[in-house]
């Protein structure tokens, strides 16, 4: 591996970064696990809505028959 003298090292140190690049394939990326984790809450969220009624009298004629 080459050595690389102080003075050029400086130079680059020194040098500004532009902002990196964000490339298409790592938006589509987020785009698609956000409404991953968007839909999997609501889908997650409409079960327990239409469990609930039924869960709670399930629970109430438990609670009852004791």
């Amino acid at each position: 591996m080459a050595k690389i003298k102080p003075k050029a090292l400086l130079a680059q140190s020194k040098q500004k970064k532009g902002p990196t690049q964000i490339g298409l394939v790592r938006i589509v990326t987020y785009i698609v696990l956000g409404v991953l984790a968007v839909s999997s809450v609501y889908y997650a969220y409409q079960y327990w809505q239409s469990k609930g009624p039924a869960v709670a009298a399930a629970a109430a004629e438990g609670a009852v028959g004791n």
